[in-house]
């Protein structure tokens, strides 16, 4: 069975598919089974960051196609299995719930050590539940305010919505869960939601407390230019634990380094085109700490 490996974002322009290319191909070269995945399936690029120009088979073919998965698998010039994901094909950001299960659930009996899933930025339903369900959950995010207000709503939305289907057949929390759906601030905190739990059935909310306990993600804080941004780490996860209740990993930080930019242009995956950069390092570290924390 292969630990799945979520990695989202709050916002698009983090960095987050050069994250999940990049600890692939460090995985994959401290000998570990990789398979990594785009499950970006409004805007799919993955392919860029491990040297492919277009993948040719992608996740439409098994899911639309009744292909089988190792029929969607490429070898990438990065050394890392691949899976492309479906941007040009209209509906596949929408996948049904039997489709989502049915790549979680292959995705998961695959013979691999750990599958990589590149999910899409935001937080759509589809995106979320996949999150939730993962092994190894990591959140992306840089040291701009916009991106660290999303990676916050990213995780907020994402607790809510597990809570919200633990509790979608109980009659007794149906008004409780109309405000979870509401877009309005009906829950300041984790804590008040356990609070109206509590009133209302005890083994729920002691139910709710367990799950919040072993829902343990790791942060990564990608592009940093100057060492005060690493301050971000302490109040981003004295924020989370305030409001959330969750203890968040923090795993490491990657620098700012324009030669990115012209490897993902040129096709050529920065991690093996500059082995022995900084850059390199911080993700060799940040994959030791994902194997431990995680």
């Amino acid at each position: 069975m292969a630990q799945l490996v979520a990695i989202a974002s709050g916002k698009g322009g983090v960095g987050k598919s050069f994250c999940s290319s990049s600890l692939a191909i460090s995985l994959s070269s401290s000998k570990h089974k990789v398979l990594l995945v785009d499950i970006d399936l409004g805007g799919a690029n993955l392919h860029n960051f491990v040297g492919l120009k277009i993948p040719g088979v992608s996740l439409y073919n098994f899911i639309r196609d009744k292909a089988k998965l190792e029929e969607v698998i490429v070898k990438s010039p990065a050394g890392v299995d691949f899976i492309g994901g479906s941007g040009d094909v209209l509906g596949m950001a929408n996948i049904s719930k039997h489709e989502k299960m049915k790549i979680l659930t292959n995705l998961k009996s695959s013979s691999y050590d750990y599958v990589i899933m590149d999910l899409g930025a935001g937080t759509s339903f589809n995106m979320i539940d996949i999150f939730n369900v993962a092994d190894k959950k990591i959140v992306i995010m840089s040291g701009e305010p916009t991106s660290i207000e999303n990676a916050y709503g990213f995780l907020k939305v994402a607790i809510f919505r597990h809570i919200e289907r633990l509790i979608a057949n109980r009659w007794d929390f149906e008004e409780m869960n109309k405000k979870l759906r509401s877009k309005s601030m009906n829950f300041p905190s984790v804590q008040s939601i356990i609070d109206l739990a509590m009133q209302i059935d005890p083994k729920m909310a002691s139910t709710i407390e367990s799950f919040i306990e072993y829902f343990r993600p790791g942060m990564i804080l990608n592009m940093v230019k100057y060492k005060r941004e690493l301050n971000v780490f302490h109040g981003f996860t004295s924020v989370v634990e305030k409001y959330l209740n969750i203890n968040v990993e923090k795993l490491g930080f990657i620098p700012y380094d324009e030669d990115i930019s012209e490897s993902i242009k040129l096709l050529q995956p920065y991690y093996t085109r500059h082995p022995e950069s900084d850059v390199v390092g911080c993700i060799d570290d940040i994959r030791d700490q994902i194997l431990l924390k995680l």
